[in-house]
């Protein structure tokens, strides 16, 4: 990095735990975020000196809170250039404002001009909702189209789209948490007026999972009121509320408990202010993460602007052997096409493989679609889809599959019969080598748990491995269930004896040290292991600490180990 003319120089992949550390995060107020832009990598302060940034590839990549865009703009900065942004960090830069500009862009998007023309979404939509702006519709003519070209345009009330265009896509659900849903809450009224009511109640729903259990960690007040911001704003609303079941414990974490209590379906368009909000493609929905300025709108209008995306097609093929799961395969592709690999994209997983997966590792492969740069992973509905969501929902639903002769961007294709089981290393969850090339790593901290690694089948995975075992002198493991229901499942299948008599801490439903927020970060130069999504610095921890990313499998077999390893001793 290089200080020219007051521009802050930087490389690829800033990701929003760059920008604004997670532990920051409990608060919206720009004066209090601008102290910490950048911290980690150029010293808290030290971003109020410039006044633009240039950066390279992927910028803004990982979450989807819009502090991030917040604080920088917050600091003084007038512009950011780069060579490709993230798509959720392009549009809520763009949703507040704040200029951005990609190096030997010509093409220009009248929509998004016309957002930035206006000083951000909220002023372009109130000259819309005055009849001053009209939304054209799409002028594109018969084409085969995708999956998410489908999707998109019934949504969007169109015949036909095509990748590039914008468009406003009605939203049949919208999803937010208590990092989020209480500034959410405060710039809806602030734009929409004191008495103003939600499109459609009860097409929103909100979580407590995030920042629930931060003060079994450290003192944070903000924390709380955010939390209870939220749950004012549930009351007032009258919409879906999955509130704390006891102190400090979720009814579930939001990507696994919304699938399990029947609302998500196929066909639909879903809009979530978390990054991971992508784990719905997994049964046939486009869906995407938003910042706080897209869901206020979403909230009066109903619906969104979406830049209509190319398809990548990942082909997985061959017999998946015995020990790996989606997590193996989705750090796989991280390490052959990065972080950048589908930026602004959607992921479409396919082949032979999909059929040996239960549904659990399915939603694993859309989870972690993000973290290739995608804005969701997709999965073609089929019978497994189909069982999965009748078990649960008692509404109908519809199946949309992309055109034989639909263009895609680029189609991979891996045959997974000789695949090992993969680990990231930090400071990138694309960072990743088979483990047999890792060297003996040392570990004291492992964690099996998040919207990634807390599922019945992870769960499942961890048990196999720890009965009848116990954790090696000086490691610590800790185990999350992702939803209440998953814990009840496990408590009757044995899974919770077992990692009791192994050692490991069976902690409450939350995100908690995913998001550095609860029991099991990293403490100052600790090395750990994680069955969660990201590994950035200060993502789970002291920003000392060293993450590495594994599947639940390999994660329980290095607490028995003492170090990372798949095979016991």
């Amino acid at each position: 990095m290089s200080n020219a003319n007051n521009i802050l120089h930087l490389g690829n992949d800033i990701n929003t735990d760059d920008i604004i550390p997670a532990n920051r995060a409990t608060t919206d107020d720009p004066e209090y975020l601008k102290q910490y832009a950048l911290e980690h990598l150029i010293g808290e302060g030290e971003l109020l000196k410039y006044d633009g940034i240039e950066a390279g590839e992927n910028f803004g990549c990982g979450s989807s809170r819009e502090v991030a865009p917040i604080a920088l703009q917050a600091a003084g900065i007038k512009k950011i250039r780069a060579r490709s942004f993230a798509e959720i960090f392009y549009r809520n830069s763009i949703n507040i404002g704040l200029p951005l500009e990609i190096f030997g862009e010509k093409e220009q998007n009248p929509v998004v001009d016309a957002i930035a023309a206006a000083g951000g979404l909220m002023a372009f939509n109130q000259m819309r909702r005055q009849g001053q702006i009209t939304i054209p519709r799409s002028l594109t003519s018969t084409r085969p189209m995708t999956l998410v070209e489908k999707l998109l345009a019934k949504a969007s009330g169109n015949s036909f789209v095509k990748p590039g265009e914008v468009v406003f896509a009605q939203i049949d659900l919208a999803l937010s948490h208590d990092a989020v849903a209480g500034p959410v809450a405060k710039v809806f009224y602030q734009q929409f007026g004191e008495g103003a009511k939600l499109w459609d109640s009860q097409r929103v729903v909100l979580v407590a999972d995030h920042f629930i259990q931060v003060n079994d960690i450290r003192p944070d007040n903000k924390a709380h009121l955010m939390y209870e911001q939220m749950i004012k704003f549930a009351q007032d609303q009258g919409c879906h509320l999955f509130d704390i079941v006891s102190p400090g414990e979720a009814a579930g974490i939001c990507h696994v408990l919304l699938p399990e209590k029947g609302f998500v379906r196929p066909g639909m368009v879903i809009a979530g202010t978390d990054s991971h909000t992508c784990t719905y493609g997994a049964l046939g929905a486009f869906s995407t993460g938003v910042g706080t300025t897209d869901m206020a709108n979403i909230y009066a209008t109903g619906d969104m602007w979406i830049r209509v995306p190319q398809t990548l097609v990942f082909e997985l093929s061959g017999t998946l052997p015995s020990k790996i799961s989606a997590k193996d395969i989705m750090l796989f592709i991280l390490g052959q096409i990065g972080c950048a690999g589908a930026t602004s994209k959607v992921m479409e997983f396919r082949g032979s493989i999909l059929t040996q997966l239960p549904f659990d590792e399915r939603l694993t492969l859309a989870n972690m679609a993000v973290e290739c740069g995608a804005i969701c992973g997709l999965i073609v509905p089929d019978e497994v889809t189909r069982e999965y969501v009748k078990n649960r929902s008692s509404q109908d639903f519809t199946e949309i599959s992309g055109d034989a002769d639909a263009e895609y961007e680029r189609i991979y294709q891996f045959d997974l019969s000789n695949l090992e089981p993969q680990v990231a290393r930090p400071p990138k969850p694309d960072r990743v080598v088979g483990i047999s090339q890792l060297e003996d790593i040392p570990i004291t901290k492992a964690f099996i748990g998040s919207c990634t690694g807390g599922k019945l089948y992870d769960l499942a995975q961890a048990a196999e491995v720890l009965n009848g075992r116990h954790l090696a002198d000086g490691v610590n493991l800790f185990i999350v269930p992702a939803t209440m229901e998953i814990r009840e499942q496990a408590q009757e299948l044995g899974y919770l004896d077992i990692f009791e008599q192994a050692g490991a801490q069976i902690l409450k439903t939350g995100c908690g040290a995913c998001i550095n927020s609860g029991l099991g970060v990293l403490v100052k130069e600790e090395t750990g292991i994680y069955a969660t999504n990201r590994n950035f610095k200060g993502r789970s921890g002291d920003p000392t600490g060293k993450n590495y990313l594994a599947s639940p499998r390999t994660v329980a077999i290095s607490a028995i180990n003492g170090k990372i390893s798949d095979r016991l001793n």
